[in-house]
């Protein structure tokens, strides 16, 4: 929650200071191409606050990671960090997104990752290191979340309505979010649009 409302209704849903942006699911395949259309995945990161985020916790001496729909974690030398109001790519595979999208900093691109995003839709989550138990073990926070769907799965979401767009389903499109600052794990503030890694 952005605050705690202890013995009240709760508040509005933290969102950031890092978000998800941008998420191609289901590329469609270029012309010219020489990878299979998965390895054209990327998933786009926002920081929407006015200071440098770096993806680190000094505390555990761990980086950030995901801690679903895909299997990445942040280096930790050097650690990265996301300039005020930037933008990261982390892509399935660096070569084949840097062919596909040249115009994007090799600085910026992070990958490859293990796994694949699902072409039907998952959980796709972002989490930082948190309290360590007495074993070592460290709690990771999350910092945001996308339970994304390619729009034709009903018996998936509430009320039997599956709202999310299906153009971003192998038609060229990516997830595209609307309103950076409002909570991402909502259909409503998504849209689709044309890819636009990095920007």
């Amino acid at each position: 929650m952005s605050e705690n409302t202890p013995g009240s209704a709760n508040a509005y849903p933290k969102v950031g200071p890092i978000v998800i942006s941008e998420i191609m699911y289901h590329p469609d395949w270029p012309e010219g191409g020489s990878y299979t259309n998965n390895q054209y995945e990327y998933i786009e990161l926002h920081n929407i606050s006015a200071e440098p985020v770096t993806l680190y916790d000094s505390e555990t001496g761990e980086p950030w990671k995901f801690t679903d729909g895909i299997d990445f974690t942040f280096g930790a030398d050097p650690p990265v960090t996301i300039d005020a109001g930037g933008y990261i790519l982390v892509v399935k595979t660096p070569e084949a997104f840097s062919w596909r999208y040249p115009s994007v900093p090799a600085e910026i691109i992070f990958g490859p990752y293990d796994g694949m995003l699902s072409n039907s839709g998952e959980s796709l989550e972002l989490s930082m290191p948190g309290d360590v138990d007495s074993q070592g073990g460290i709690y990771y926070i999350r910092i945001d979340r996308v339970v994304y769907s390619d729009g034709s799965h009903p018996e998936n979401c509430p009320g039997g309505i599956d709202l999310w767009p299906v153009e971003a389903d192998g038609n060229g499109m990516a997830l595209t979010r609307k309103v950076p600052t409002d909570y991402g794990n909502n259909p409503d503030n998504w849209t689709t649009a044309a890819p636009s890694p990095g920007q």
